[in-house]
């Protein structure tokens, strides 16, 4: 019994350094190394969970900061330990966000005032075209006027959904042009009840760059006017067909396709693509070239003309 007390008695003097003075014997000084051992682990348990408080409190932060909420701040105390240095560097990176951020949509609302103005301003013209056009009495003059005026509502509407996207850099060009269909069949659609326009049904959305939503906008506006100016005279019944996406072919897997197809009479066969006569016809080789694509047409089947251009 003495042997296995003296063994405690050393074990514990070696963990807490206990030893029996005059007035007390090796029990009291293993109860007295026993209460050490207890007060450090009961410390150190406090420690623990003082430590993990902070390390939540720091993700908290962290997380807040990740949603854009700058309200939260990690909590720095006077003892400046490494819990406190890292929120400390938190807090600071918390600021810095916070004025990059508001410095960025600063510029978000300046540009989207940009594109505002644009749009405005293109509706000005087109408002003055149309006061204009009230005055003239040959017909070929006043048709050339429409023409501008649509091409200037094709840019300005660009500028529109530009403005109206969450995203300022690109439009969904699906969307740009259901629009923009739905606008040319109500103001040059002349015989509603003769002619109908048909767009394939486009469930996914294709985003692009201004600069390419404008040309490519312009193209739908030129194909879409052509057939509703030269395909259905005298009052004759006709479909337009409208088709984007993506193409199928293998070999052209990587491109856009665009097509506008009518069953009206067809354009002329000394009409050459490659030498156009006209300004609509020019400016659509231009445009095709400007996006990088191909312009075919086929006269089969009334008129229908078919644009890739790369992805």
């Amino acid at each position: 019994m003495a042997e296995e007390l003296d063994d405690i008695f050393n074990l514990v003097n070696r963990i807490t350094g206990a030893k029996p003075f005059d007035d007390t014997n090796k029990k009291d000084a293993i109860l007295t190394g026993l209460y050490k051992i207890e007060k450090k682990l009961n410390s150190a348990k406090a420690e623990k969970k003082k430590n993990t408080n902070r390390i939540n409190e720091i993700l908290n932060v962290v997380l807040s900061l990740a949603q854009l909420n700058y309200t939260k701040k990690a909590s720095v105390s006077e003892k400046k330990n490494d819990f406190d240095a890292l929120a400390l560097g938190i807090n600071m990176l918390g600021e810095e966000l916070q004025l990059s951020t508001i410095s960025l949509r600063e510029k978000e609302v300046l540009l989207m005032e940009i594109h505002h103005r644009v749009k405005n301003n293109l509706q000005v013209i087109s408002s003055l075209l149309n006061l204009q056009a009230e005055k003239i009495t040959q017909p070929d003059l006043l048709e050339t006027f429409m023409e501008s005026k649509n091409r200037i509502r094709a840019m300005a509407l660009v500028h529109e959904k530009l403005y109206q996207s969450q995203d300022l850099s690109r439009i969904d060009f699906t969307e740009y042009m259901n629009s923009f269909i739905t606008y040319m069949d109500n103001s040059n659609n002349l015989n509603p009840e003769n002619v109908k326009i048909h767009v394939n049904a486009i469930t996914q959305s294709y985003f692009f760059k201004i600069d390419m939503a404008i040309p490519c906008g312009l193209i739908l506006n030129e194909l879409i006017s052509n057939s509703f100016k030269y395909a259905f005279p005298e009052n004759r019944k006709g479909n337009i067909h409208l088709f984007f996406g993506i193409e199928k072919k293998i070999e052209k897997k990587n491109h856009y396709i665009l097509e506008v197809a009518d069953d009206g009479i067809g354009i002329p066969l000394y009409v050459d693509l490659k030498n156009p006569n006209s300004l609509g016809l020019q400016l659509l080789e231009m445009l095709t070239e400007q996006i990088g694509g191909t312009l075919d047409l086929d006269r089969t089947k009334g008129t229908k003309f078919t644009i890739r251009f790369p992805i």
